[in-house]
């Protein structure tokens, strides 16, 4: 009985300290290649260079959560947490590419750069694997500083997340 009591508070610990609801805005927003310009399919913003972020979405993705492999999929739920249809322009294509952009809030326990500003890197190879109706994810992650009850060092937090595809694949 003793095991079932203790084991039962464990669970409870660990399934609280991971992930919080407390987050704060990101104010700042950078796309790394200026080549790169992405535009709401709503036409409701264009995000480029150095800029203010169009909007925040609110989805907590950390690696406890969800695997790299997961993240791929995880699009819809990002859409359905005030992430964005987007067009994205991208050097060596001739047409936009189709994405989602989530631009999440960032962890009240978040250290270093991606808790200050959004930095969107689309590197060429992501850009190649985007087609064929084939999903490509980029991300920026920041961790989480440690607490006296668990060591949380090797969870990355993800505060912007872009999906790219050739084709009109998110729904």
């Amino acid at each position: 009985m003793h095991y079932f009591f203790a084991h039962s508070f464990a669970i409870f610990l660990l399934s609280g300290c991971c992930t919080t609801t407390y987050t704060r805005d990101i104010n700042k927003g950078l796309i790394q290649n200026s080549e790169i310009i992405s535009t709401a399919v709503d036409k409701s913003f264009r995000y480029e260079g150095e800029s203010t972020p169009p909007f925040h979405s609110s989805t907590p993705y950390n690696s406890l959560q969800m695997t790299d492999k997961d993240l791929l999929k995880a699009y819809q739920n990002a859409l359905h947490h005030g992430a964005k249809h987007v067009r994205v322009k991208v050097p060596g294509k001739e047409e936009a590419l189709y994405g989602v952009l989530a631009l999440d809030k960032a962890d009240k326990d978040g250290v270093g750069p991606g808790t200050q500003s959004y930095k969107v890197v689309v590197p060429k190879p992501y850009i190649d694997a985007a087609k064929k109706e084939n999903i490509s994810v980029v991300y920026e992650y920041y961790k989480l500083k440690n607490d006296s009850f668990i060591d949380v060092s090797d969870i990355k937090e993800r505060s912007c997340i872009l999906w790219i595809s050739d084709k009109s694949v998110f729904k």
